[in-house]
């Protein structure tokens, strides 16, 4: 897992660096705006009720609370989102699909931080909420089947594919932008197939679309969600893309990500009991002797 992680992570801060250095291209210039911290708080504070919201309504459907339950799993995904909100800032640092904000990077790094950390869990509680709806994901499990190449095959392509991107997007952004921003999922699958681990289309050759469609619903609800909660607390969105409708696209992409990102991080518990994730209570530390009496006639 740690090692997957940090190849993945690797490869999104030099691989774009590389294809610019390689082809002497200019970095894209993009919108520039100023930070709004309120809305940025309001909309971070939102976005923490809304996930509380959604586990409220899945303890009405299942009767589980999920955030208790898997409290260790969120705190790592939280983290991991977070981290993987500034390493989409860097790349957009390249291509400039959405603006960037004047604002110091220590004040940066505390006010989007905790934005960052609650879009992953967000995204994967939501999910949680679609797949425990009566029947969704019986339905969706009945799809039509995907025809698929050879596992070494799928590997491969998708192995090019991302570093392509990544090397060749950021040169040309204007014919490329849409496998630049494609490129990070596209790695994540190949590694995870390297590892002969499954990814989110795992299904799709037995016509099971559940994970896919689950996916991408919760990453457009959470996408839009806190677009218009920054944008109705004040916050300008400078968005730099040839139609509306590509952010969408971003969007689904993003939830897509999210729960691959939860599969590499849930493989840390996979295996393990219930006693090691939940230990016991220790025992009274003084023994109690029980001696049994006679009975008087």
């Amino acid at each position: 897992m740690k090692t997957r992680l940090a190849i993945f992570v690797a490869a999104l801060l030099l691989l774009p660096l590389i294809g610019i250095w390689l082809t002497g291209a200019d970095i894209e210039q993009g919108l520039s705006g100023e930070v709004n911290p309120p809305a940025l708080l309001l909309t971070t504070l939102m976005l923490a009720g809304y996930i509380v919201w959604m586990n409220f309504l899945l303890r009405r459907y299942t009767e589980n609370n999920l955030l208790n339950l898997q409290r260790n799993f969120f705190w790592a995904m939280a983290a991991t989102s977070a981290a993987l909100g500034w390493l989409l800032v860097y790349l957009n640092g390249y291509v400039a699909s959405w603006g960037t904000q004047s604002v110091h990077p220590v004040v940066a790094l505390l006010l989007f931080t905790p934005l960052f950390a609650l879009l992953a869990p967000a995204v994967l509680i939501t999910r949680a909420v679609l797949g425990a709806m009566p029947n969704f994901l019986k339905r969706l499990a009945a799809g039509i089947p995907v025809p698929a190449l050879k596992h070494e095959a799928q590997v491969l392509l998708w192995f090019i594919l991302g570093a392509f991107g990544l090397l060749a997007g950021a040169a040309w952004v204007d014919k490329l932008f849409w496998l630049y921003w494609s490129a990070p999922l596209l790695l994540l699958i190949a590694l995870q197939g390297l590892w002969h681990e499954g990814s989110i289309f795992s299904g799709l050759p037995t016509g099971d679309w559940g994970r896919v469609v689950c996916s991408a619903l919760a990453g457009t609800i959470v996408g839009n969600f806190v677009a218009i909660l920054y944008q109705n607390n004040g916050g300008i969105l400078a968005i730099n893309l040839p139609h509306p409708m590509v952010g969408q696209l971003g969007y689904i992409l993003f939830g897509w990500l999210c729960v691959q990102l939860g599969d590499v991080i849930a493989e840390f518990w996979r295996g393990k009991q219930r006693s090691d994730l939940f230990p016991a209570k220790k025992k009274f530390p003084i023994p109690v002797v029980v001696e049994k009496t006679g009975c008087r006639k």
